[in-house]
């Protein structure tokens, strides 16, 4: 079977054992009158041996990475069905979860602090970011596809794929805002690791958009987002965070397809990783 094909199967099924798993850590190794973790419970422990060596196998196995490519060139979708219908998908799941933050924003402007009262300025920002981020990046998802589906070639310097960063930044300081508070780190360890992995996905992704693809490390990332975003979809989310964490199991798996493909014999490449330096 092809490496393209292996890799990113390989991750979903590991982040499906993982999503049993957590459901097995959520029934059984928390106290059920305090929520506090119970120390050394056998499915925190055995989560995170899978978890690590999950990791550790989708590293290696993507260490030979391949080279560095031109953006068009290294995720070109080549008219492909599957591509167009999963991109396409996960464009729209952020346009679900702006419209259910949409849905929900009285709710959650009432239960923040106002100014005067000394709740935070950025506190009461973050909700109207978060809609009008994912709305922005529905537009960019849909821009990079009809690029990339097409093969017209306009993926460099592509301001669509920054957007999609800007959107995980602020999602990710959106995440600490509600969680730092929280004593019980076991309660939101998975969903942090599976923003910051999907942020770093997109963002190496980027990097192939700016001429500083790095094949390796872009595997990588894209796949562990996918797999923590799959073991967090066990938590209980509000409904526009599992719209995202599909879309980044989506976007960061069928990317990754394109990214993994065999080119072509006898083109020539671009500059490796080990010429970046990495």
């Amino acid at each position: 079977m092809r490496k393209n094909v292996l890799l990113p199967g390989a991750a979903l099924l590991a982040g499906m054992v993982g999503f049993a798993l957590r459901k097995w850590e959520l029934a059984a190794a928390f106290e059920p009158d305090t929520g506090l973790s119970i120390p050394g419970a056998p499915a925190t422990l055995v989560l995170i041996a899978w978890s690590v060596l999950a990791a550790a196998v989708l590293i290696l196995l993507t260490r030979r990475g391949g080279e560095s490519r031109p953006f068009d060139e290294t995720f070109a979708a080549d008219g492909s069905p599957l591509y167009l219908t999963a991109s396409v998908v996960s464009a729209f799941l952020l346009l679900a979860s702006a419209g259910a933050e949409v849905v929900t924003y009285p709710l959650t402007m009432q239960s923040v602090l106002p100014v005067e009262e000394g709740g935070s300025r950025l506190a009461m920002l973050l909700p109207g970011l978060r809609i009008g981020l994912c709305v922005l990046g529905f537009v960019c998802v849909l821009a990079v596809t009809q690029n990339l589906y097409r093969g017209r070639g306009r993926g460099r310097e592509s301001l669509a794929l920054l957007g999609l960063c800007l959107l995980f930044c602020v999602w990710l300081i959106s995440d600490y805002q509600g969680r730092a508070a929280d004593p019980v780190i076991l309660d939101y360890a998975y969903e942090i690791f599976a923003i910051i992995t999907g942020l770093l996905g997109i963002y190496f992704i980027t990097g192939y958009s700016f001429q500083t693809g790095k094949p390796w490390r872009t595997a990588s990332l894209c796949l562990l987002g996918a797999y923590f975003s799959l073991v967090t979809l066990a938590d209980r989310h509000n409904l526009a965070d599992i719209f995202r964490y599909a879309f980044t199991v989506l976007f960061l798996t069928s990317h990754t397809v394109l990214l993994l493909r065999e080119h072509p014999a006898g083109e020539t490449p671009a500059e490796t990783e080990v010429s970046h330096h990495v």
